[in-house]
């Protein structure tokens, strides 16, 4: 889940090279009016109707429509958006924010897959693994670009291997190497388990506090052994003998 949130930070560079795009040289004279072409083929219209893609950076993002404010900075893909680049990708049912306040909302659906996933533990007392593909589903996506703060909202579920976490809402705030996940927190990594209401983790320490009618479950049963009770010897003396019996 770590490094699915700070993927998440890469996003608000998608909209910065959008103010490049804003006009700035007076438009070319035309060229005289051309006859009439002959109405297009079925093709060229379904390619014309097709999604627009274009390059940002690392990411290729797919979109049917994108507005955009150049002079204020906001901006808004009111249809699903999908972004891929090598090692990932994001989808969302749509998407807006500003781009000089290095702000960025995704809303519903949003789906992030990493291929190179976390190799840190949040049940505490495993090791550090190798990373590999990880799987990242919220219903919405806060991003502040400049507090370096990223937050999942919404029946936040993440996937890793043997590593399956679900939270109502997980915030990874960079600068206080911190992630929070809070609200019916259920964390199990094999056959390790942890729930709580609220789990704090150290990305940095790599240690963790949770809070709130917190159980864990560790693989194994633990056998309560009973030892037998070995018979007591009592010496013979005459406390313990009853006096012989005098003969009449």
């Amino acid at each position: 889940m770590i490094r699915s949130l700070f993927a998440l930070v890469t996003l608000v560079a998608l909209v910065t090279p959008l103010a490049a795009a804003a006009p700035s040289k007076p438009p070319r004279p035309q060229p005289p009016a051309r006859p009439a072409s002959p109405a297009p083929s079925a093709a060229a219209a379904a390619g014309a109707n097709a999604p627009a893609s274009f390059d940002l950076g690392v990411w290729t993002v797919h979109a049917s429509s994108l507005d955009a404010n150049f002079k204020s900075g906001d901006f808004s893909t009111p249809n699903k958006i999908v972004m891929t680049r090598a090692g990932g990708d994001v989808s969302a049912d749509r998407a807006n924010g500003n781009y000089k306040k290095q702000m960025l909302y995704l809303n519903g659906h949003v789906v992030m897959h990493d291929t190179q996933g976390s190799a840190q533990s949040l049940a505490g007392g495993a090791p550090a693994r190798e990373p590999s593909p990880s799987t990242l589903t919220a219903d919405r996506a806060e991003i502040d670009g400049a507090a370096k703060v990223y937050k999942a909202i919404g029946n936040v579920h993440y996937v890793q291997a043997d590593t399956v976490v679900d939270a109502n809402t997980g915030t990874l705030d960079d600068a206080a190497h911190t992630l929070l996940l809070q609200g019916a927190v259920h964390i199990t990594e094999g056959a390790r388990s942890m729930n709580a209401q609220r789990v704090l983790y150290n990305t940095a320490a790599g240690t963790a506090h949770a809070d709130g009618n917190v159980t864990m479950q560790f693989p194994g049963e633990l056998h309560r052994q009973l030892a037998t009770p070995r018979p007591l010897k009592i010496p013979k003396n005459a406390l313990t003998e009853p006096a012989a019996s005098s003969s009449p």
